[in-house]
């Protein structure tokens, strides 16, 4: 994938942009009076300029990998017996979460007391406490994501391996297993190999070895020219290799999970190198349709409805990712192999009605857990003993 890093597109690029989002904003003609017509024209042009510029910019957004240091905008105030008092942008995350600090982790508890702009919850150590005047966030992972943590808090064999890929050497966490079917879990866009850590012991339990992978552009992963996000059309090849690293070891075949855009490598590695192998997937609020998530964020943004074809033509462009060719709903046809579909119904990043027209087209190979009110990939965070429940009684299930 190439990416032109300049912040400006250029005037080749501009036309063939504005083509795409001229034949979308196509208008039946009408006898207009002259200044009427003439105003109206203005105003499309005016839009239409507008809607590319802002779809140019929002693919700088979608490809953009962010390397900003972790922000910490909750306050710890008091830490009393198993509860703590705290202060801030999200302390009040609804589910089982964990807290992040830049020396420690815990885990807070979903029950939540409100006084004022401050908020009680239960603490876990797991396995710290934090003090007061901590400076913390809270984290959907609800597992710390450093290696050496995740083995004390979890007390599982899990340890760093490095898997040959297209880029050179990708680490992963590997935690081991007795049966010839593997696990292999894919992290969402921003995410990491720590996204898979709350399943990763549940799934231990039925004796399957699983691998959380790392793919190109993270931060602990190798790097491609252009250091740009691939949007599942170029991290699937990272993915083939980690599959190719199973079948090594002994793997007869795998189970694929993806996490948000986890979802979308998923679907373009089956997309291009088939299902033969793949015994099922396993997905949690996936992007499905590249195309339902560029509508949803044009919306936000109070952009016009044709927008999200504009900042998919912009990718095209850009980049050369067919976002089209890379949708499932489009494709649910051609699938035959089972999935366990998580999704909360109040997903404010990648909109539920993806996973409802999937669902809907292949009832026959998907199962659908569609919690009220939960947000993006807190399925598991907001009732963990149905999600593990539902993630084993599937995989029991798998021939």
């Amino acid at each position: 994938m190439t990416v032109d890093k300049s912040s400006r597109p250029d005037p080749s690029q501009l036309d063939e942009i504005g083509r795409a989002a001229h034949a979308t904003a196509d208008m039946p003609a009408r006898r207009w009076p002259r200044r009427a017509a003439i105003a109206s024209a203005t105003v499309i042009v005016v839009v239409v300029a507008t809607t590319t510029a802002g779809g140019w910019y929002y693919a700088d957004e979608l490809l953009l990998v962010d390397a900003s240091p972790a922000e910490y905008p909750v306050e710890v105030l008091d830490v009393t017996g198993d509860t703590v008092t705290l202060t801030g942008t999200d302390a009040d995350q609804p589910g089982l979460v964990g807290l992040e600090w830049n020396s420690g982790y815990a885990r807070l508890g979903p029950e939540i007391a409100r006084s004022g702009n401050r908020v009680i919850r239960p603490l876990v150590p797991f396995p710290d406490v934090p003090e007061a005047g901590t400076k913390a966030r809270v984290d959907g992972y609800a597992f710390p994501s450093e290696l050496a943590t995740f083995r004390t808090v979890s007390t599982l064999d899990a340890t760093e391996v490095h898997f040959p890929g297209p880029l050179g050497a990708y680490p992963a966490t590997y935690v081991p297993g007795e049966r010839d079917r593997w696990v292999i879990h894919v992290h969402g866009r921003g995410g990491n190999r720590a996204e898979a850590y709350r399943l990763v012991p549940a799934i231990h339990q039925l004796g399957y070895p699983q691998l959380s992978i790392s793919y190109r552009n993270d931060d602990d992963a190798p790097s491609d020219s252009d250091g740009e996000y691939g949007l599942g059309w170029t991290e699937s090849e990272d993915l083939a290799a980690a599959v190719a690293h199973a079948r090594e070891r002994g793997a007869r075949d795998v189970v694929l999970v993806g996490y948000s855009m986890g979802g979308a490598v998923v679907g373009n590695y089956l997309r291009v190198h088939g299902e033969t192998g793949i015994a099922g997937l396993i997905y949690d609020s996936p992007v499905l349709s590249w195309a339902d998530v560029l509508a949803h964020e044009s919306a936000n943004r109070n952009l016009p409805g044709f927008a999200a074809h504009v900042a998919s033509a912009v990718v095209r462009v850009r980049t050369g990712i067919d976002l089209g060719a890379m949708d499932q709903i489009r494709n649910a046809d051609d699938a035959s192999v089972p999935v366990l579909l998580f999704h909360g119904s109040a997903d404010p990043t990648v909109p539920a009605r993806s996973s409802d027209e999937y669902a809907a087209a292949r009832p026959d190979i998907v199962t659908y857990i569609r919690p009220a009110g939960v947000g993006h990939v807190r399925s598991w965070n907001h009732d963990t003993d149905a999600y593990d429940a539902a993630v084993t009684d599937f995989l029991s299930s798998l021939r």
